[in-house]
């Protein structure tokens, strides 16, 4: 039986031999002992054949193996003739140049590929040369650029400057200087308050806040009254103070000539604008 060592197959499949053991794992296949060394791990050429032709891989067989395939193939073949006889020597000088062409040609192969890694590398570097200096120039300009801006108004530039540093001096001594305690007492007794304003809408006005932005009868004029305790109302025809009882009950009250009236406003979510005019009509219908 013919076999042909663990290396050889490597070669003539061209692969390596840890990928060699994982397809004769796959394939369910096993080495073969050598028939004089049983260290060495060999394979049969069925089996070799078996495992190109299931990875689709051409065999290339080196010069032993095709000798030993030769050999088995023609078993009544005349034993070979000593090393003196003129036949082994031919075969050796026709084998020679073969092998010599081959290594010839792969010179070859490498030599052209290692030229054109060379050219290529240098177009990769004239390419960096060139993008490095196109991004130069188009810095150099935007700097050109910016500087003729920055020289033609930098006297603007300055003077708004010096501008907003005095505008930002008086509000930082005008932040840092304390309330009068006249204006404090002042800004305690000022209500809120929620008028008619000259545009026909109502307008809603918080001591410390200024003008509201939001609408009557909406969440957040609901949730405003929520954190009141008083407000002044200002409609149509009448006006009144409402001030809160309890937790969620409202009250309002009005003074005229020494006497006070006072109606009952509802709960918070009750006090809508129409609620409110409802009871200042009320007020002033008593008053007259």
């Amino acid at each position: 039986m013919t076999t042909i060592p663990q290396m050889e197959c490597c070669t003539m499949l061209g692969i390596d031999p840890k990928t060699l053991r994982n397809w004769l794992r796959h394939a369910q296949l096993h080495f073969v002992a050598h028939p004089t060394d049983a260290r060495l791990k060999c394979l049969t050429p069925e089996q070799v054949q078996q495992l190109a032709a299931l990875h689709a891989r051409p065999l290339q067989p080196p010069a032993a193996t095709s000798a030993a395939l030769r050999q088995e193939a023609s078993p009544l073949a005349p034993p070979l003739a000593p090393p003196s006889s003129p036949e082994p020597n031919k075969a050796q000088v026709a084998d020679a140049p073969a092998s010599g062409s081959e290594a010839a040609g792969l010179r070859t192969a490498v030599s052209g590929l290692e030229a054109k890694v060379m050219a290529l590398q240098e177009q990769l570097a004239h390419l960096t040369l060139e993008l490095l200096r196109e991004r130069s120039e188009r810095y150099e300009r935007r700097l050109s650029s910016l500087e003729a801006l920055l020289s033609q108004g930098a006297p603007l530039l300055f003077a708004k400057t010096e501008e907003m540093s005095v505008v930002d001096h008086h509000k930082a001594r005008s932040s840092q200087r304390s309330p009068h305690p006249g204006e404090l007492q002042a800004r305690s007794r000022v209500i809120p308050r929620v008028e008619l304003g000259a545009a026909g809408s109502y307008v809603l006005i918080c001591p410390h806040e200024g003008e509201l932005a939001f609408p009557t009868d909406s969440p957040e004029w609901f949730e405003w009254l929520c954190s009141l305790s008083s407000f002044r109302f200002i409609g149509h025809a009448a006006r009144f103070t409402a001030y809160r009882e309890g937790l969620r009950s409202w009250r309002a009250s009005r003074s005229f000539r020494g006497q006070t009236h006072k109606q009952s406003l509802g709960t918070t979510d009750r006090l809508s604008i129409a609620r409110l005019e409802e009871v200042a009509g009320m007020l002033q219908a008593r008053l007259t």
